[in-house]
């Protein structure tokens, strides 16, 4: 299902980080409130981290709209950004390229918000074709598709990690998250106390050889990500033969 509604872009270009950063905005900023949007007038939400970051974003096929995005952070001085915030356990401190951070994962609103799981999404774009309104109105009928949304993101970052050495993933979230992740075979292991950061949070981290094997990834989610700049590429040369 995921891999029929969803596909994932690494952010390899200016104009795709500058389309997960938006994302970032819609739902920091604008959306809940955790960021002062009057710090970002072009609708950018940025940190100092990002230089150090790969990004992902996620868009539905039908309509083309981004609706979600999530980075990994690479250390920087041996630091993760949750080390700023919680203390961990020493013999759990991230060394060097073969840790990362999971952050900044969000879904936009209307994707988060569905009252039922029976309810119909609201018009993602102004398009007016009857199949795609069908396609999306049976899509969002679907039970647990933010956590498709989920698994769909961390399956490109697993293959990303997988690829680059990387053989830990960090997580500064809140045990209600942790649970979710766990409930599908991945092993959160809480690694510290927790800190108050936009309320309770606590640090977490899973081994890569946890998600890589996981049984999730038989069923669905095979076409991993693609690059952005193979999508510019593409866009470029169907305007060329127009």
């Amino acid at each position: 299902m995921f891999d029929d509604y969803f596909e994932v872009f690494l952010a390899d270009t200016p104009a795709s980080k500058k389309q997960h950063f938006n994302v970032r905005y819609q739902v920091y900023c604008e959306e809940m409130g955790y960021e002062d949007k009057t710090r970002f007038p072009e609708a950018l939400e940025e940190d100092q981290w990002d230089d150090n970051s790969v990004h992902f974003i996620i868009r539905h096929k039908h309509t083309n709209q981004w609706i979600g995005a999530m980075r990994m952070v690479f250390p920087r001085n041996e630091l993760l950004p949750l080390q700023a915030l919680c203390p961990i356990e020493q013999d759990n401190q991230a060394q060097h390229s073969q840790s990362i951070e999971i952050s900044r994962l969000c879904l936009i609103q209307e994707i988060r918000k569905r009252k039922t799981d029976e309810e119909p999404p609201l018009a993602l774009n102004a398009q007016t074709d009857a199949q795609v309104r069908t396609d999306v109105t049976q899509l969002y009928s679907r039970r647990h598709i933010n956590k498709s949304l989920i698994w769909g993101l961390f399956r490109a970052a697993s293959l990303y990690s997988q690829a680059n050495n990387i053989d830990n993933w960090y997580f500064l979230g809140t045990k209600a998250l942790a649970r979710v992740i766990s409930r599908e075979g991945f092993k959160m292991q809480q690694i510290g106390e927790g800190c108050d950061h936009r309320g309770m949070r606590y640090p977490f981290k899973v081994e890569m050889q946890e998600i890589i094997n996981n049984d999730i990834w038989s069923e669905n989610f095979n076409n991993g990500y693609r690059l952005y700049s193979e999508l510019e590429q593409y866009n470029a040369h169907q305007c060329q033969a127009a």
